[in-house]
């Protein structure tokens, strides 16, 4: 398929998803709070086709996990992205702070440059779908904050991850 026909087809869908509206909750700090006009779809805009209910979803998702002593996303941490690069662009208004985090083990300075790392990446990857740098406010914890107290694998797995927090401007 060519890349005209396949923009043609993501602004009909766009249109006609646009036409249905897609609602959404109302509250502080919502993606959904300024979006009277309902939701503009992500499906087509990176090549990403998913429903509805599944972008919904994953705009609600607002952690990306990570691996130990990683910051390499995943092909589905890419897809979750997309569709907040999406939502970002659509709505000029907000900007988005990304807070990285990591487990317990190493040192603190090393911590607080992994969760760096962590929430740069991310910041990188909003970038490359069109999103300004000066809308993305990174920031590292490190180990200061974990969600999950305790030791081994499934606690670790918790605390490695960055946060995505909308903000209006």
């Amino acid at each position: 398929m060519s890349f005209r026909k396949i923009v043609t087809l993501a602004v009909l869908g766009g249109v006609t998803l646009g036409l249905i509206g897609c609602g959404g909750s109302k509250g502080a700090n919502d993606p959904f709070a300024d979006s009277s006009e309902g939701i503009k779809p992500v499906s087509g805009f990176y090549g990403e086709h998913m429903s509805s209910e599944e972008e919904l979803g994953l705009l609600n998702k607002k952690i990306v996990y990570f691996a130990y002593d990683s910051n390499n996303l995943t092909q589905a941490d890419m897809r979750l992205l997309n569709v907040h690069a999406k939502y970002l662009l659509d709505h000029p208004k907000l900007d988005m702070r990304i807070a990285g985090h990591t487990d317990e083990r190493g040192s603190r300075e090393y911590n607080i440059a992994l969760g760096q790392r962590r929430a740069d990446a991310v910041a990188r990857y909003l970038e490359s779908k069109g999103v300004p740098a000066n809308r993305l406010h990174t920031i590292s914890y490190g180990k200061e904050q974990p969600v999950d107290l305790g030791s081994g694998e499934q606690a670790w797995a918790q605390n490695r991850r960055a946060v995505l927090e909308y903000e209006d401007k």
